[in-house]
């Protein structure tokens, strides 16, 4: 070999180290920055985000399902607690997005007053944790549902309060499953406007909405309720709230 050649494939031979150190595109890429909408009434999480630089497709993993994706938005049909978003560059993955789908669980206990004057019940505060509330209606606000054992001996309703707020509590369906098993609250067509009777280890699906046209929007918030025990008028109830506006998912 001549010097001139040798020169030559060792300018070469420092070029192409110098492209494998400074090239994008085998550079692991930024983690995109995900926003989640509820859609399909409730069914579906709809997830967006700015195509990032490098990125030539996104892996979605949202419980035991794992999706690619080459498009800046996909829909999540499948119930999870979250949802992890990847950018994609050859096969270096991005640190995760992740999408908090969980629901916030609580237990309460209040009363059936034989005084309706004086309805004992709950409310769900912002944070999705369950409140019990014991003040006089209509004062009281927080108050998303109440009962009821005022009617029929060995009766307990539980009543949707509608008061007068923001969001009230305003739908309640009794559900098929066993409340571990529920992952997802039915649709709204079927649910109660007013009250239902409950009975102990049933479970039923609540609805919080900032108006009660019983039409499904972004501003409902879904939950689901089993009822622990009724000791004489005293109500004791798991519930778990889905914290994201429009959702209907209720998995754990």
């Amino acid at each position: 070999m001549t010097k001139r050649t040798l020169i030559v494939a060792l300018a070469v031979a420092l070029a192409l180290i110098g492209t494998g150190c400074n090239s994008s595109s085998s550079a692991t890429p930024d983690a995109p920055v995900v926003s989640k909408q509820a859609t399909n009434d409730g069914g579906t999480l709809n997830l967006s985000w700015d195509a990032v630089e490098g990125a030539t497709s996104y892996e979605i993993t949202a419980g035991a399902s794992v999706d690619t994706t080459d498009s800046t938005s996909f829909d999540v049909t499948t119930p999870a607690a979250t949802i992890e978003v990847r950018s994609v560059n050859g096969n270096k993955k991005s640190d995760p997005f992740t999408v908090d789908c969980k629901i916030v669980e609580s237990t309460v206990e209040f009363f059936g007053d034989v005084d309706l004057t004086h309805p004992n019940g709950f409310g769900f505060g912002g944070d999705g944790s369950v409140v019990g509330c014991t003040l006089s209606y209509p004062s009281n606000a927080g108050m998303d549902f109440y009962a009821d054992s005022s009617n029929t001996a060995g009766v307990m309703k539980l009543v949707v309060a509608k008061l007068n707020q923001d969001r009230v509590g305003d739908a309640i369906k009794a559900a098929s499953g066993s409340y571990d098993g529920i992952t997802i609250a039915d649709p709204l067509g079927t649910y109660s406007g007013s009250w239902l009777a409950i009975t102990v280890d049933s479970t039923y699906y609540l609805r919080m909405s900032a108006d009660t046209s019983a039409t499904w929007s972004t501003e409902n918030n879904f939950a689901k309720a089993n009822v622990v025990s009724i000791e004489g008028d005293k109500v004791t109830l798991k519930t778990a709230y889905q914290k994201i506006g429009g959702l209907r998912w209720l998995a754990k």
